[in-house]
């Protein structure tokens, strides 16, 4: 939302423009969670599992341990460091949500005396 608002602020004359912005997060997802099961379904081929095995070998288990233990938090923790980059603060998202304010009451003037 911090996104789209402060899209909105900066791009008045654009309206209608919160579907793209919200199926784009969707798409980009759903893509995501294909290639990781992409991924961890090489990662699992490559180390020996056997479909319907009741042992798998110790190959399959340290990759079982490394992508449900390690990757996760590695995931995070780049996560959190790209979000050090994202532009919109606290105290940018109050001015934004002031500024948009203003312009709705604007509008809604300009919408009841014409």
């Amino acid at each position: 939302p911090d996104v789209v608002e402060n899209f909105r602020l900066e791009n008045p004359q654009m309206k209608g423009l919160e579907a793209v912005f919200y199926s784009s997060y969707v798409f980009f997802t759903r893509m995501s969670a294909g290639i990781a099961l992409g991924i961890s379904t090489l990662s699992l081929e490559f180390s020996g599992y056997r479909s319907g095995a009741c042992k798998q070998s110790q190959g399959v288990i340290t990759t079982l341990k490394i992508l449900i233990g390690a990757v996760p938090p590695a995931m995070i923790a780049v996560g959190l460091f790209i979000l050090l980059f994202y532009p919109v603060t606290e105290e940018r998202r109050k001015e934004t949500e002031r500024a948009l304010n203003l312009m709705r009451s604007r509008s809604r003037r300009l919408t009841l005396i014409g």
